[in-house]
């Protein structure tokens, strides 16, 4: 498992990046729940992210064997 494939997918790119936009966000709100729901909301996306680029091998596998079936 190389870590590269990560590092240059343009989702995880853009996920991580959103980041600075929830820390810009979230530096003026009260420090109450609502602050956590918005970074939970955002680590999930990068949560997702990640796991789309764990299963792009899985899914050719899957659609290789589904066109050998044919």
């Amino acid at each position: 498992m190389s870590i590269g494939k990560y590092v240059t997918n343009p989702g995880v790119i853009g996920a991580a990046a959103g980041a600075l936009g929830t820390a810009r966000k979230t530096q003026g709100m009260r420090n109450d729940w609502r602050r956590l729901l918005v970074w939970g909301v955002w680590l999930a996306g990068l949560a997702l992210a990640i796991a789309s680029v764990a299963m792009q091998e899985t899914d050719t596998e899957y659609e290789s064997e589904l066109k050998s079936r044919r």
